[in-house]
């Protein structure tokens, strides 16, 4: 119970950066998910604590540390607006999420036949922080934003891919924070780009 809990929180943030603002927040929140994502390894790595402390370091290093500092300072540097909003506006962003969730319910109606170590409802909301990922890349117009919306997507998908699993094998989890150096990278080039900020201002 505890853990369908934290898969509900791990949602509540991403639908936050989708909805979100102001940027502070968005980066507060992108980096609370990933400190969240910590249970999720241990839900599914009992049987492997040496693996699952280094997945453990791996997350709290790469998804709650770096890329949110990362994107604090180059929001910060390039002296960006703080305040964004959705493309299409709050009640559109609402009914898209709508949708996900009547989307989310039907790709788990045959969940009962899967040897999974989450209940239904869990699956549902790892499946709908998949889908606020990619709305964000739809609702999102500030870039700062899309990026955060990406890191969603990706710590979405790192969780499906632990669940339907049951664990990632070793030497796997490098690929996947392979997207939160590529973060790192894009934000300090994006820093050091000027016609993004003036593009930025303009907006």
């Amino acid at each position: 119970m505890i853990y369908d809990f934290i898969y509900l929180l791990l949602l509540l943030t991403g639908v936050v950066v989708l909805v979100e603002n102001r940027l502070s927040r968005i980066i507060f929140f992108l980096s609370a998910q990933g400190f969240l994502l910590v249970f999720p390894v241990l839900q599914t790595h009992k049987e492997d604590w040496k693996h699952a402390i280094s997945l453990i370091v791996m997350v709290v290093l790469f998804k709650g540390i770096l890329t949110p500092w990362v994107l604090n300072w180059t929001a910060n540097k390039s002296k960006m607006n703080e305040s964004t909003a959705p493309r299409f506006g709050y009640l559109a962003t609402l009914l898209f999420m709508v949708l996900g969730l009547v989307l989310a319910v039907k790709i788990t109606e045959g969940v009962s036949v899967l040897s999974i170590p989450v209940h239904k409802i869990g699956l549902i909301y790892v499946i709908l922080l998949v889908y606020v990922g990619i709305l964000c890349f739809v609702v999102r117009r500030n870039w700062l934003a899309l990026i955060a919306g990406f890191c969603v997507f990706e710590n979405g998908i790192f969780v499906l891919t632990m669940v339907l699993d049951k664990g990632l094998p070793v030497g796997l989890e490098f690929g996947s924070f392979l997207d939160a150096i590529l973060v790192i990278v894009s934000g300090g080039i994006l820093q050091l780009s000027p016609h993004m900020h003036t593009k930025e201002r303009k907006l």
